[in-house]
């Protein structure tokens, strides 16, 4: 049996309308988005395409809403468990990034979302961890709450883990990354895949906020091609393939992965 999952930046929620293209095509068992919405509107609109919301961690208010990580599953294949939120906090000796997201409106602790299901054929349990990171900080407290995430889960190694997202991990110091998720027994699904981010300075992404659009001429420049910032690392399972979608309405890519049970 197979299990396949979607991660998704969704730009601001801009992606949403369009999500169901992405599923007419591939079908995902599980799909965590990024950067969401959990009103009704958005909530009913995936929920109609034959999905339930498991849960939601609120992350920051943006255009006056807000926005968050949000999991949702086919009940078809799986059964919802529970769910946990880590609420990862401020770390108070990144002062000057502090200053910066909370000028920039982003002044809400980040949250990472643990959920877990059972398939319903194999009765195996899954546990999904949802990911959403500062993109305004070092990759150092980047690592510090990943690290601080997965110490909070409490499996076994033996037990089924996947951890997707956005880490806004840029790229420096990536062997620190990948020694420390290898050090949690994770192996990474996205390791064929070098660019997950896409930019453009023509307006085409009109949500772009302040601070990505002073960036963008900087990104383009040196960067462009090699922005990666979307990860999907697994343990306890076997990996059968991961592919990046072409879409047009996110600065992401959504990314999907299929592994055996």
């Amino acid at each position: 049996m197979n299990l396949s999952l979607l991660t998704y930046n969704t730009l601001f929620n801009n992606a949403v309308d369009k999500l169901d293209e992405i599923i007419d095509i591939y079908h995902p068992d599980i799909i965590c988005l990024q950067e969401a919405l959990i009103d009704n509107k958005s909530v009913q609109k995936i929920e109609k395409l034959g999905y339930k919301m498991a849960d939601y961690s609120n992350s920051f208010v943006k255009f006056g809403k807000i926005f968050g990580v949000v999991t949702f599953y086919d009940p078809k294949s799986f059964k919802y468990n529970d769910s946990f939120k880590l609420d990862l906090g401020i770390n108070l000796g990144d002062f000057f990034f502090n200053v910066l997201r909370i000028a920039l409106g982003y002044n809400q602790p980040k949250t990472i979302l643990e959920t877990n299901f059972i398939h319903k054929l194999t009765k195996k349990k899954i546990s999904v961890c949802n990911v959403h990171l500062y993109v305004i900080g070092s990759n150092e407290l980047r690592l510090k709450h990943i690290n601080k995430a997965l110490k909070s889960i409490s499996l076994s190694e033996k037990e089924n883990l996947i951890i997707v997202g956005d880490f806004n991990y840029f790229p420096y110091n990536r062997r620190r990354l990948e020694k420390m998720m290898t050090k949690f027994g994770l192996r990474e699904a996205t390791a064929n895949i070098r660019q997950t981010m896409k930019f453009s300075d023509s307006g085409k992404f009109e949500k772009y906020n302040l601070f990505q659009r002073l960036t963008l001429p900087f990104v383009n420049k040196f960067f462009v091609k090699q922005i990666k910032t979307d990860y999907s690392f697994y343990r306890g399972l076997k990996l059968i393939k991961t592919e990046k979608i072409e879409a047009k309405t996110s600065d992401h890519y959504p990314i999907i992965s299929t592994f055996s049970l």
